[in-house]
């Protein structure tokens, strides 16, 4: 293991897995050696390895796999595609050739876990096991709160941002003057063909910019025009 003291014990674990899947030790769409010998080998409690498997599968460089263990999806080097041998690898190339051909641009937002497994027939936890592994080469990024996008983080793009877009604009333009009340999350999401929390999303974006404030018993105002209108 790596000689450095920096930092909790299972997070030099996982710097030194890190390195190894690096190394091609094991290799991507190899099994991991179980806890129980992790702990043999690093001297520690099974407890610090599975903290430290943890933070790899937070990275998108493991992914578990019911009754088999966990496999390496990560670091594996450019251009070496295996042929897919599991569900969620299966639906990770059919996703990766939709980005490769345009269908899904760069910036775009991906359907939900919940919506992708049922267009492939899957569970949430493959489809995530298969995010997880485009994560890893960088194919697609995940928000916090916001979901999965095409591309890295500078290119994500939501329907919060279209919405908070379109009222920008809206109140540019007048529509909505200084003081106007603005619609509710109901009506607006009615009106746009989106979510409440998609508005409820936009507007938050709106309130950080100081556009918009919230008042008590009336809802979203107009504070202010946005700016270079």
């Amino acid at each position: 293991m790596s000689k450095a003291k920096d930092g909790p014990t299972y997070v030099r674990i996982a710097e030194d897995i890190r390195r190894r899947i690096r190394d091609g030790d094991p290799p991507a769409g190899g099994m991991m050696p179980s806890e129980a010998v992790l702990a043999r080998t690093y001297g520690v409690a099974r407890g610090t390895v599975r903290q430290a498997v943890a933070e790899l599968e937070r990275a998108g460089l493991v992914a578990s796999e019911a009754g088999r263990g966990r496999r390496v999806v990560g670091e594996a080097p450019a251009g070496d595609r295996r042929a897919a041998s599991t569900q969620y690898e299966t639906i990770a190339e059919a996703m990766r050739k939709r980005i490769e051909s345009g269908e899904l641009a760069a910036g775009q937002q991906l359907p939900g876990e919940a919506a992708t497994a049922v267009e492939y027939g899957v569970s949430k936890g493959t489809v995530r096991q298969a995010f997880q592994l485009l994560a890893s080469e960088q194919t697609i990024t995940s928000i916090h709160g916001r979901g999965w996008f095409v591309g890295g983080p500078a290119h994500a793009h939501t329907r919060a941002d279209d919405v908070a877009a379109a009222l920008r604009r809206e109140i540019a333009s007048g529509q909505f003057a200084i003081g106007a009340v603005l619609p509710g999350e109901t009506a607006l999401a009615q009106e746009r063909g989106v979510g409440r929390i998609t508005v409820r999303r936009a507007f938050a974006l709106l309130e950080a910019e100081g556009i918009v404030e919230k008042r008590a018993g009336k809802g979203r105002v107009v504070k202010t025009q946005p700016k270079g209108s």
